[in-house]
């Protein structure tokens, strides 16, 4: 059974439950594609300087863009 996760896509701007990844590798290809993907990699790296879990990170990443993108805008 493949396990899931639950985060925000900073690249789609969307929560979603998806596969989560396997690899390093896998984890830096959910972050990239869109215009600001380094900005999402380079926090991703932070954060895997402080956590060993690489699922963690994606969603501590996620977490941190989704305030930023929330920021400002109207409630709803």
């Amino acid at each position: 059974m493949t396990e899931t996760m639950r985060w925000y896509n900073p690249t789609r701007r969307v929560e979603e439950e998806v596969p989560a990844p396997m690899s390093e590798a896998q984890a830096i290809e959910m972050l990239s594609g869109h215009p600001d993907s380094d900005r999402f990699i380079e926090v991703y790296r932070q954060m895997r300087g402080r956590h060993s879990d690489l699922i963690q990170c994606l969603v501590l990443t996620g977490e941190a863009f989704y305030m930023e993108h929330r920021k400002g805008q109207p409630p709803g």
